[in-house]
C-alpha cells in the first residue's frame, strides 16, 4: 500500500509515543542500581531478598554463615539410626545474633533454627511477596528497554531487526496492549501477519473489555487490524471494523479531526481496492479537506498535504475526470493554492 496515511497510521498504530527513558523507569532506578550494581558483591542474593541486610555488613555475614549451619545440620543419619533432625548448636548460636529488627528473611532463619516452623514459613511468604515484587519490577523495566531498542530498529527503517525484540517480549507483554500493539505492528511491517492478527486481536479484547467499546484507543486496535485484514483481501472483514473505528472517532474528536481523516482514508482504500471508486471520491476529498483546514489554521503546510492532493487527483482521475476537471475541483475546495 503506497497511500499516504500509513506512515501516519502506523505511528498511531504502534502508540508507543510515552517516554521510555529515565522518566518511566524513574520508581524503579534505585531499586535497579542496588539489584545490577553491586555485581563482585557475593551476598548481594540476600541483600535483594531481604532490605535490611543491604547496607549491614555484619548482619549479611551472619546470615550467611547460618545458611551453610542449617544446611550442615542435614547430614544423613547412618544405617539404622532414626532422629528427629536439629540444627546444630553453632546455628542456635548464630541465629541468637539475629535481632528482632532484622527483615523477614532472616527472621525466618532464626525462626528455622529455633524450631518455630509456622512463624519461618510466615515470614518466608512475606520474602517471597518482596521478591516477586522485585522480578515484577524488573521485567517491567526490561519490558520498556526492549521496546525501546523495538522502536528504535523500527524508525530507523530496520524492521527485520527490530522482529528480535518480539521474541524477547513474548514472555514479558502479559497484557500490556502497549507491548502487544507494539509487536504486531513490527510482525505487519514485516508482512509476517499470522504472528501480527492474534496480537491485534488480543489488544483490541482487552482494550474493550477495561476502556470500552467506543474508546478513541479502540478505534486504533480496529484500524490496526482492519487494515491487516485490507493487506491479506479480507474486505468483508475490514469494513465494518473501519465504518465502526469512523464512528467512534468522530463521536471522540469531531468530524474534522486529523484521527477522523486517517480513519476516512483507510475506509477509501478499501472502496478503491473493491473497485467502489464513487464511494471513495467523497472520503477522499474530506480528508484532503480536513489537510488543507490544517494548513490554514496553523499557517503551515500539513506533512501530508502534497500526498492527500495526489492521491485525490489520482483516484479523480481513475474515474475518468479529465486534467481541467480535476483543476476545477482543486481550485474550488482551496482557490488560494490552485490559481
Amino acid at each position: 500500500m503506497i497511500e499516504w496515511f500509513k506512515n501516519l497510521s502506523d505511528t498511531e498504530k504502534i502508540a508507543i509515543a510515552v517516554p521510555v527513558g529515565l522518566a518511566a523507569v524513574s520508581g524503579l532506578f534505585v531499586l535497579l542500581k542496588w539489584l545490577f550494581g553491586k555485581k563482585k558483591d557475593p551476598d548481594l542474593a540476600l541483600a535483594i531478598i531481604d532490605d535490611t541486610l543491604k547496607e549491614n555488613k555484619q548482619l549479611r555475614q551472619t546470615v550467611g554463615q547460618l545458611e551453610e549451619q542449617l544446611v550442615q545440620s542435614q547430614a544423613l543419619a547412618g544405617p539404622g539410626e532414626q532422629q528427629v533432625p536439629q540444627p546444630t548448636q553453632q546455628a542456635k548460636d548464630l541465629a541468637a545474633q539475629i535481632e528482632d529488627d532484622a527483615g523477614p528473611y532472616a527472621q525466618a532463619l532464626k525462626a528455622i533454627a529455633e524450631g518455630n516452623a509456622e512463624k519461618a514459613d510466615e515470614l518466608l511468604d512475606e520474602t517471597q511477596q518482596f521478591l516477586d515484587t522485585v522480578q515484577q519490577k524488573k521485567d517491567e523495566a526490561q519490558a520498556k528497554i526492549y521496546m525501546a531498542r523495538m522502536q528504535n530498529a523500527y524508525y530507523a527503517g530496520r524492521p527485520q531487526d527490530a522482529l528480535k525484540y518480539c521474541d524477547k517480549l513474548t514472555t514479558l507483554a502479559g497484557n500490556d496492549t502497549l507491548i502487544l500493539n507494539g509487536m504486531a505492528v513490527v510482525y505487519y511491517a514485516n508482512a509476517e501477519y499470522k504472528e501480527a492478527e492474534p496480537l491485534m486481536e488480543r489488544a483490541l479484547n482487552i482494550d474493550e473489555a477495561s476502556l470500552g467499546k467506543d474508546h478513541p484507543k479502540v478505534a486504533i486496535r480496529l484500524n490496526n487490524l482492519a487494515l491487516l485484514y485490507l493487506d491479506t483481501n479480507r474486505f468483508k472483514e475490514a469494513e465494518p471494523l473501519m465504518k465502526r473505528a469512523l464512528k467512534i472517532d468522530e463521536a471522540s474528536f469531531g468530524k474534522d479531526h486529523p484521527d477522523v481523516a486517517r480513519d476516512l482514508n483507510n475506509l477509501a482504500q478499501l472502496y478503491k481496492a473493491t473497485n467502489r471508486l464513487a464511494e471513495a471520491e467523497p472520503l477522499m476529498k474530506r480528508v484532503l479537506a480536513i489537510v488543507l483546514q490544517f494548513t490554514r489554521r496553523t499557517g503551515h503546510p500539513h506533512p501530508h498535504l502534497k500526498d492527500a492532493i495526489k492521491n485525490y487527483e489520482g483516484l479523480l482521475m481513475q474515474m475518468g475526470h479529465s486534467k481541467d476537471q480535476v483543476a476545477a475541483r482543486l481550485k474550488r475546495l482551496a482557490p488560494e493554492m490552485f490559481e
